[in-house]
């Protein structure tokens, strides 16, 4: 029997492996196959260390950047099979999901790294599911691992989003279809009291962005009954509509108008004639609403990521055009909220840290000229688990704040 093929780390990604850390990138191995599962070669490949002692079963990627991504330290010296090794841990996450109380039909199944599938992301929408891919092994075995999900989860379709940016890191094209069965794309989703519809080929991330649904229905739950709210970035009416629910007048504002016509539509389908939604850039209403002296119980600014990689700062110490929009965004926020008012600041930008983050609201309270409690940070989900040590697994900052 051949060696399996095998990844020699150095000292340094040695202890990360040891640490716990999923991935080791490029410089910290010595050596490694030639080929990965692109091109014919090896998925698996067995990490030691250079005294070839073992360390780890690992994907294997030979000209990424991240070139290992650990899937489990072991002293074992045979690989397992990739695909059983993924059903194995498809169940598992399936189990972990199932001892969630969760008050909807859409959520996250497998979340990367964080259910050990590093590479591989499976949303479930009612009938439908969406699988992503960002690792050259898991995008080889993307049409095995859709088929068993569309078995697993007695779904009638799997759709793949193969569309965004994180698959650049490993030089996998992007594109989307569908991956298994049939039927058309758009579905009904329920979250809490309401439905929405979504288009799982055509419509923003997986088709909605189920990482803020335990937000929404938190943020609802704080607000007020009868309480006037804004939402600022409505998309396709997540906040809006469960604020809606407490009876308020509700304006929900965005500038895509695909994405208002279908806010538009959730409202009626969920007989929320108390939710008003505009097609408008956010920065030019909520100036404008300041100037008007227009004021909310509830403003909710969940903007898109203004800083998709790490964000820095020059020599002189100033910010960057993403801290600037953020602590726009957040300034205006907080000067259109009532005294008391809830303010609920967002950002899904993986190059903004929490600590960043709080520094970024601190410094738009200092100069809204208001006094401002810090009530809750959340996160993703409870479907969206982050990998402890690993901050890289929790993208979602959602800052509940009270403008005094």
């Amino acid at each position: 029997m051949s060696a399996p093929p095998t990844a020699v780390v150095t000292a340094r990604g040695r202890a990360r492996v040891l640490a716990g850390h999923p991935w080791v990138y490029r410089a910290e191995v010595s050596h490694g196959p030639a080929s990965d599962a692109r091109d014919g070669g090896p998925s698996l490949v067995l990490v030691t260390d250079g005294q070839r002692r073992p360390l780890a079963v690992a994907t294997w990627a030979a000209e990424a950047r991240i070139a290992l991504r650990i899937l489990e330290r072991t002293a074992a010296t045979a690989l397992p099979p990739l695909l059983d090794l993924i059903e194995g841990r498809l169940g598992a996450a399936l189990a972990r999901r199932g001892g969630v109380a969760l008050d909807r039909d859409a959520y996250r199944v497998v979340h990367g790294e964080a259910d050990g599938l590093p590479g591989l992301f499976v949303d479930r929408y009612a009938d439908a599911a969406v699988v992503q891919t960002t690792s050259v092994a898991m995008d080889a075995a993307e049409a095995a691992v859709a088929a068993r999900l569309r078995d697993r989860l007695e779904v009638r379709l799997v759709v793949s989003r193969d569309d965004g940016s994180a698959r650049d890191f490993e030089g996998l094209p992007r594109r989307k279809g569908i991956a298994a069965g049939e039927g058309p794309a758009t579905v009904v989703y329920r979250l809490g009291e309401n439905e929405l519809e979504a288009n799982l080929l055509n419509d923003a991330k997986t088709g909605g962005f189920l990482d803020q649904a335990d937000n929404h229905a938190l943020v609802a739950a704080m607000a007020p009954r009868g309480a006037r709210c804004l939402d600022a970035f409505t998309y396709h009416g997540g906040f809006a509509l469960a604020l809606a629910r407490r009876g308020g007048a509700v304006l929900a504002t965005d500038d895509d108008p695909q994405a208002v016509t279908r806010a538009r539509a959730n409202a009626a389908r969920n007989g929320l004639a108390n939710l008003v939604v505009e097609q408008a850039n956010a920065f030019d209403r909520l100036r404008a609403f300041e100037g008007e002296g227009r004021r909310f119980e509830v403003v909710v600014l969940d903007p898109p990521a203004f800083a998709k990689r790490r964000a820095g700062e020059d020599r002189a110490g100033r910010q960057d055009a993403s801290d600037r929009a953020y602590k726009e965004v957040i300034l205006r926020g907080l000067r259109l909220a009532t005294p008391g008012g809830l303010v609920v600041a967002c950002s899904c930008s993986g190059g903004v840290s929490r600590a960043h983050f709080d520094e970024l609201v601190a410094a738009a309270a200092a100069d809204s000229g208001r006094q401002v409690q810090i009530l809750a940070r959340q996160g993703a989900g409870r479907d969206h688990p982050e990998l402890a040590g690993v901050p890289e697994t929790g993208h979602l900052k959602c800052w509940l704040l009270r403008a005094l």
